[in-house]
């Protein structure tokens, strides 16, 4: 009888770790569940915010690419998982047993209080499109604007990105003079990006911000947005206000609800975040794992407001193909195991120029960092977007040639041999 694997969720993690799966072994039964029925690329989120994108543009139905594969598809949220008894119970109230479940959720936002009400995000492709179609009646009418990040915020680049995305859009309507941009962060500094910076990250990121006129603020919590201010806290905690008439403000994030209901033994009691080892396996339940944002993983270093590791899209990457190496291994009774190497690449695009940092690993000690930032870097983001769609719609989320592409300009690998799978994810 084939081996039955759940996994929960349809993004970056969830796709990558079913294609991967199917590559190692065409017996697999393999359901992939997700309440979403499309994959949609999610670095090109604030792209959607601005309007340079359409929905289209930057998503795939599931269904259909991953039949190709033999890959089933439920589109359904998930509700309960019994790790005792290898269950997951769906909304519906269908049952679905499983020999190894990925939990791939993505996170559970947490916003800053009165943001649903009076501000917005990049984090959804509704939230993208409801912040698109209040922006071209901000343009009308332009007035100050606030972006930033709360305490706990592990994904510092889509702020970044529409900060400097609306920048260029309002220069080219001509309406940029007429409102102030302020970024207020949880970062000790301008370019943190919660991996303790990447090379020269802070004198870029200064530099950028004080080219655009952007004023930033470090080292604060932002406590609450209101329909006309956002009210933030420094170390001290005193309290600040500025004036705002349009505020995006990155979530912090948590496991989601499915992820609690696993109990305390998979979900962390302080996050609910699943909990992992270096090769994403979690230490009790030896046939779950985590991959994506909802692997627990610790912060790059302390803080003095509150910080998360950022899990970008090469990193997931690595975790699916880690993840899938290593059901195939248990599955043939192998005691090869795979680590993730979480390599941290990111690129904040601009509208005519971008920057980009890659961090390897994430968690320092570092064999090396690099940073780029020039015109070219803009169509790289754009065209590795279109990239992984393709790869999304052709079932191969690691082609040969990228991996030997990947190889030959960086010395990078996606995952490496691990003997002892003990111990916090990227720590060596």
């Amino acid at each position: 009888m084939a081996k039955r694997v759940v996994i929960i969720g349809g993004g970056v993690g969830g796709v990558s770790t079913a294609y991967n799966l199917r590559k190692l072994d065409a017996n697999l039964d393999i359901k992939v569940v997700s309440g979403r029925p499309y994959f949609g690329f999610t670095p090109a989120f604030p792209h959607l915010a601005i309007g340079w994108r359409k929905f289209g543009d930057i998503s795939t139905p599931l269904q259909p690419v991953l039949k190709r594969k033999n890959i089933d598809f439920i589109n359904e949220d998930a509700e309960k998982i019994d790790p005792d008894a290898n269950k997951v119970t769906l909304k519906s109230g269908k049952v679905l047993e499983y020999d190894y479940l990925v939990i791939a959720t993505g996170p559970k936002l947490v916003f800053t209080e009165g943001q649903e009400e009076n501000g917005y995000s990049v984090c959804t492709v509704d939230h993208a499109l409801h912040l698109n179609k209040a922006l071209e009646k901000f343009f009308e009418k332009p007035g100050p604007v606030v972006v930033g990040a709360k305490p706990g915020t592990s994904c510092f680049g889509p702020g970044y990105e529409f900060a400097f995305m609306l920048h260029y859009e309002a220069k080219k309507r001509g309406v940029r003079h007429k409102f102030p941009i302020h970024y207020i962060t949880s970062e000790p500094f301008v370019g943190h990006l919660g991996l303790g910076g990447v090379g020269s990250s802070k004198r870029v990121m200064e530099d950028l911000m004080a080219e655009r006129d952007i004023r930033p603020v470090v080292n604060v919590k932002v406590k609450k947005v209101e329909k006309d201010h956002v009210v933030y806290e420094d170390l001290n905690g005193k309290e600040y206000t500025v004036e705002s008439s349009f505020a995006m403000i990155m979530p912090s994030f948590m496991g989601t609800d499915v992820v609690a209901s696993a109990g305390d033994k998979v979900a962390n009691p302080a996050n609910k975040m699943v909990i992992v080892d270096k090769c994403f396996n979690n230490p009790t339940y030896r046939n779950i794992y985590g991959v994506g944002v909802v692997a627990a993983i610790p912060p790059v270093e302390q803080t003095p407001v509150p910080t998360g590791t950022p899990k970008t899209g090469q990193m997931i990457e690595g975790m699916a193909l880690a993840i899938a190496l290593n059901i195939v291994s248990d599955i043939r009774n192998s005691s090869e195991r795979y680590m993730p190497t979480l390599a941290a690449i990111c690129i904040a695009d601009m509208g005519d120029d971008a920057a980009g940092f890659i961090a390897y690993p994430v968690i320092p000690p570092r064999a090396w960092t690099k940073q780029n930032r020039s015109k070219w870097m803009h169509w790289v983001k754009s065209g590795f977007e279109k990239y992984f769609l393709w790869k999304v719609k052709f079932g191969d989320v690691e082609p040969w040639f990228e991996k030997m592409g990947l190889e030959m300009m960086f010395n990078l690998h996606l995952v490496e041999p691990c003997a002892d799978c003990s111990g916090l994810p990227g720590k060596q």
